[in-house]
């Protein structure tokens, strides 16, 4: 896991809308999902070869049942973006909002959208 490195002081505060905020959050969650379903597919390729455990069964149910929170959270977010709430205009602090968020990449696409790349570390899985 990629652990956020604590924050310089002399780092320039980056302030994002609350819609890009959400806009990013979307995304991050949209990528989220198609990972989560392709972790599925492939599990469920390879159950026909090895018969699953009572047990493994419930972890998988609840990879499904993670799966649906996270697509059901990504909704939620983009029907609040299209009803256009009234703090979508207000700017907020992207360093307090991602304080106590562990994984880097989640902050990168809090500060610069979808399109930060996660940095890959040799032997990360």
């Amino acid at each position: 896991m990629d652990v956020v490195p604590q924050p310089r002081p002399a780092e320039a505060r980056i302030e994002r809308s609350v819609l890009e905020v959400m806009d990013h959050l979307v995304a991050l969650l949209d990528e989220t999902c198609q990972d989560f379903e392709g972790v599925q597919r492939v599990v469920g390729e390879n159950m026909a070869a090895s018969p699953l455990s009572d047990q493994d069964v419930q972890v998988l149910q609840k990879l499904d049942s993670a799966t649906q929170t996270v697509e059901a959270v990504s909704t939620i977010l983009k029907n609040l973006i299209t009803s256009g709430g009234q703090c979508v205009g207000q700017s907020l602090d992207v360093a307090a909002l991602s304080r106590g968020v562990k994984l880097s990449h989640v902050v990168q696409v809090l500060q610069n959208g979808i399109e930060a790349e996660p940095e890959c570390h040799s032997g990360e899985v």
